[in-house]
């Protein structure tokens, strides 16, 4: 690293516990691995969009599903949508047909009397890279049959489903090795790697209770599902379920916004919850914020109910462009993180949705040896009292603690559980 790059760095002083210090970000296997997933998404991914027509349901789920193959052996992935309008997801490139269908009867599996429609993506007008504009409607039954493995599709998550898999509902301990710190790094390093390990998804911590109101964790870069293990033991388990989202952390925010929108209407599909609540910590917390940004664009997530956000950068981390400019190699994530940057600019832009109540809690112990600026260690006071969060924002408490020490912490244990039963949470 040269001199005018290691002056850039050292003024980013706290925020580099975000990506287990100056050893791992210069370390030139961790850029090596980098620029290889990325070649690779580059390589095999794209993404199909477009808009879902239904004139006969207006409100009924739509499931879109991407072939390799005609008769439904190799299916690259699916996607769970509310309701017709807009619609987005990965494919691969060799992907060849979609099939969508209106989920009548929500058994997660398609009957001949559900309205559905075929569209083929190897025709001649279609290029390689991603897809735009496709028009699916759905007017009635198809003519054409569909594949049989349609009649079980959330069978194939984690088991089969295409070459990047993300896994949904499976019960798992905080011990399972997805939750180690091997898992977190290779999140950031290697996001492609660690979805085809099997590590990505929305993982339970007991069997699914209707009686219960699901609470999704959400770690920041550079972590995992374990982050919260004490937090977690201290939730209110008479009144909750804890689930993790374990992602990968180096990928864009937009991307995962996005994505958490389609798995949680997966989820809601086969289970039925009618509200649930977020927990994020760190950088989760703008990940949660852009999820319920797409929730409001697509109109869509009717069931989000309390938000509780802990030591968030909602005003980005201090020079990271800086250090942009000097990186080998740019994780996806870091450029959401840029404090004039274009998606910390627009990430307030539109309101919470309806019934979303959002509390904002404040770490303040500063334990950097880099910085003796305000904050916790890692994220500055600054950047964690945005004032568009704090205006969006029902309550806002701060705790004499550093970045990480905050989700240990016994008091805010005690918060969280009241902040999760506001407005009627359960």
């Amino acid at each position: 690293m040269s001199g005018v790059s290691l002056i850039a760095f050292a003024r980013t002083g706290a925020w580099l516990v975000l990506f287990s210090g100056l050893a791992l970000l210069s370390g030139c296997g961790n850029f090596g691995r980098l620029a290889a997933d990325i070649i690779e998404t580059q390589e095999r991914l794209r993404v199909v969009s477009g808009q879902l027509d239904a004139p006969a349901c207006k409100d009924c789920e739509v499931i879109v599903v991407v072939m390799g193959d005609e008769q439904g052996h190799e299916i690259h992935n699916y996607r769970v949508f509310e309701r017709p309008g807009k619609f987005r997801l990965a494919a691969l490139h060799d992907s060849r047909f979609l099939v969508a269908f209106q989920d009548l009867n929500r058994d997660f599996a398609y009957q001949s009397n559900e309205p559905a429609v075929w569209f083929d993506l190897s025709g001649s007008q279609i290029k390689r890279g991603d897809v735009a504009d496709v028009v699916l409607s759905l007017g009635g039954p198809s003519a054409r049959p569909l594949p049989a493995a349609l009649e079980r599709l959330f069978d194939l998550r984690g088991n089969s489903l295409g070459k990047i898999d993300v896994q949904l509902g499976k019960v798992v301990s905080l011990d399972d090795e997805r939750f180690g710190r091997e898992s977190a790094s290779m999140s950031m390093w290697e996001p492609i790697g660690f979805m085809k390990a099997g590590r990505a998804g929305i993982f339970f911590l007991e069997p699914y209770d209707p009686a219960k109101t699901p609470v999704l964790f959400v770690h920041g870069i550079n972590g995992t599902g374990r982050n919260f293990a004490s937090m977690i033991e201290h939730l209110d388990r008479q009144r909750f379920q804890p689930w993790v989202l374990n992602y990968p952390s180096g990928m864009d925010l937009r991307a995962l916004g996005d994505g958490l929108v389609g798995l949680l209407a997966e989820l809601r599909h086969r289970y039925g919850f009618s509200r649930m609540h977020f927990v994020a910590h760190s950088m989760g917390g703008l990940m949660v914020r852009e999820y319920l940004a797409e929730c409001v664009r697509t109109k869509s997530c009717d069931y989000a109910g309390n938000f509780v956000s802990i030591s968030s950068p909602y005003g980005g981390v201090a020079n990271m462009d800086l250090w942009l400019d000097f990186a080998r190699v740019v994780m996806p994530a870091w450029r959401n993180l840029v404090a004039d940057g274009p998606f910390l600019k627009n990430l307030f832009a539109l309101p919470l949705p309806s019934g979303v109540r959002h509390t904002m809690l404040i770490s303040y112990r500063n334990t950097s040896s880099f910085s003796r600026e305000s904050g916790d260690g890692v994220i500055l006071l600054k950047s964690q009292f945005r004032l568009d969060a704090q205006r969006q924002a029902v309550a806002i408490r701060g705790f004499d603690e550093d970045h990480v020490s905050i989700l240990q912490s016994a008091d805010v244990h005690t918060e969280v559980n009241l902040a999760l039963l506001a407005n009627g949470g359960r």
